[in-house]
């Protein structure tokens, strides 16, 4: 993730009038964590950054506001590279489009061997995942669903999940997220 990412949360924390305290509060991270991502010195992940977010009211997608260009189609080197989300994934592109109104965000996303410590998180919408390479295991209110190179799960996000790789080898995903996030 950007810098810039991180510190747009600090200023519009402060323009709420917010203290590192309410958000802590609200969140349930702690203050020297908050403190450091604000920083840019501790990574965060996209559902600790939700949880944020909505703390501070906002769409997730304000915190990547870029300028208002549609584009409607992506081109493999003009993929958005995530950066700082090397806590979940090796490497989190965003492929989808940017134009009004859009409805989905599909994500292109690479986990590296025997990679456990994926955060559960529940929220509105959909997700389906499509292994590319490796096997998935998909954890969906605590039942394990393994997911083989060239198969899919789609389940409401709305149940408790996480994404997990128990292989030795990376995992490579396309994802789809309804509504967009970003």
């Amino acid at each position: 993730m950007r810098q810039e990412v991180y510190m747009k949360i600090k200023e519009i924390r402060k323009k709420k009038g917010m203290t590192l305290k309410n958000v802590s509060e609200k969140t349930g991270f702690s203050i020297s964590f908050l403190s450091q991502m604000e920083r840019g010195k501790s990574p965060i992940t996209l559902v600790s950054l939700k949880k944020i977010a909505d703390v501070l009211e906002i769409p997730m997608k304000d915190l990547f506001a870029e300028p208002e260009v549609e584009e409607e189609f992506v081109r493999s080197n003009s993929t958005r590279l995530l950066e700082g989300m090397q806590r979940n994934y090796e490497e989190f592109s965003v492929l989808s489009g940017r134009f009004e109104n859009r409805k989905l965000d599909c994500f292109r996303l690479k986990m590296e061997p025997c990679f456990y410590d994926f955060e559960e998180s529940s929220h509105p919408g959909e997700e389906i995942y499509y292994v590319l390479k490796g096997k998935a295991t998909i954890i969906v209110d605590g039942k394990e669903h393994i997911v083989e190179e060239g198969e899919t799960i789609h389940f409401p996000s709305t149940r408790v999940h996480k994404v997990i790789n128990k292989e030795d080898i990376h995992l490579e995903l396309l994802s789809v997220i309804i509504p967009a996030i970003f």
